[in-house]
């Protein structure tokens, strides 16, 4: 059996989910599979796939607002007649490689982990040009509008209020499977908090701040961590800035009252959650799945506007974080989880593992590997 898992290097999120995915099929070597992890970008012209990540954080972190402009109105399923036909030439123009490649290969499975790749497979597939099976697996707990194409055989999604909406979508139930999202199989493993806090050269009893705005490190960081530097109870801080040396640059310049650890883009994020005991970050699909995992309560730093903002309101639903209004509203909220011999905090935990699918990586291959190894 041949399988694809096809992502888009858009943002470290969709790219990490097909990793662990690749990874999770690598635990089962008995099995009759090859696997392929592809990034649908290198597969167009270098300019557009410079410029399509570009774009966007340009988007979110200037003008926020004109992007959930965007998302909402093509969210709209009246529209998806429409935005279809212009996506798909689109789609078709620039992925006209990855097309060819496809067809020539001819895997068995294709897993999307992000939506540029779905609406070329699902089209190719409504239009029986492509035999085998097209997998969605999407990356948040709401669900966009571009992640429906006529074609589609699948849909692996994050939650039951995931598949809630696939189906008030009109999506056949039948064709939803509840995963999670797919995250790293060391996320599931049982760490030593004070051992992790010691090993990132932190006090290993002092209360533990995370701080991080996902692989691009954008947001309010500086602001954030300096108005925690000035609550007066004790605590210290792990600022996590991704590619943003910039950020990391600025940083080195300033001067703290608490314990303030900088790093750059770090590859053992499931130890910075194990050492922490609130995270304040942005609302990302994988952040937030690792999270869960971890069992870490989460301080919201202003949500994308769309796919991150549906994913804060599941959070907040099930009470395992708060949103932050304003920079100035970290200080009152950690005091809140602080409060009562921290008895927010330990419920907002007991909550998080609840809701966690730490072996959602597993789950997808299991799935597959029943449902298809067969037929193969």
């Amino acid at each position: 059996m041949k399988v694809f898992i096809i992502h888009a290097s858009a943002g470290a999120g969709h790219r990490k989910a097909a990793e662990a995915l690749e990874k999770a099929f690598g635990r089962y070597p008995g099995k009759d599979i090859s696997v392929r992890l592809i990034d649908a970008l290198d597969y167009t012209n270098p300019f557009f796939k410079k410029s399509y990540s570009a774009v966007y954080i340009f988007l979110v972190k200037y003008i926020p607002f004109v992007w959930g402009i965007f998302f909402h109105l093509l969210n709209f399923a009246f529209f998806a007649p429409l935005i279809g036909f212009f996506r798909h030439a689109f789609n078709s123009f620039q992925g006209k490689p990855l097309r060819e490649l496809i067809l020539k290969e001819s895997p068995d499975i294709v897993i999307c982990e992000h939506f540029f790749s779905a609406q070329m497979l699902s089209y190719l597939k409504a239009k029986g040009l492509f035999k085998g099976t097209v997998i969605c697996g999407v990356t948040d707990f709401g669900v966009h509008q571009f992640w429906i194409n006529k074609g589609t055989d699948y849909y692996l999604v994050a939650s039951d209020a995931t598949r809630d909406e696939l189906t008030a979508k009109a999506i056949d139930a039948g064709k939803i499977i509840v995963t999670g999202i797919p995250i790293e199989e060391k996320f599931s493993k049982d760490l030593s908090k004070p051992q992790m806090r010691t090993r990132l050269g932190l006090n290993p009893e002092t209360f533990t701040v995370l701080v991080t705005s996902g692989g691009f490190g954008v947001g309010p960081i500086m602001e954030i961590v300096k108005c925690i530097d000035r609550v007066p109870f004790e605590t210290q801080i792990a600022v996590i800035c991704g590619e943003n040396e910039r950020l990391v640059s600025l940083f080195s310049s300033q001067a703290f009252e608490k314990t303030v650890k900088v790093f750059g883009y770090v590859h053992n994020m499931d130890e910075f959650m194990t050492a922490a005991d609130v995270i304040v970050s942005k609302t990302g699909g994988l952040t937030v799945s690792e999270s869960l995992a971890k069992a870490l309560p989460m301080l919201i730093l202003k949500p994308i506007p769309g796919q991150e903002s549906r994913n804060a309101e599941i959070i907040e639903q099930y009470n395992i974080g708060m949103r932050l209004g304003n920079v100035k509203d970290t200080g009152r909220c950690l005091q809140r989880l602080l409060d009562n011999d921290q008895a927010l905090l330990k419920q907002m935990r007991e909550n998080a593992r609840k809701l966690a699918r730490p072996d959602a990586a597993d789950k997808m291959c299991q799935w597959i590997i029943k449902t298809f190894l067969a037929k193969s």
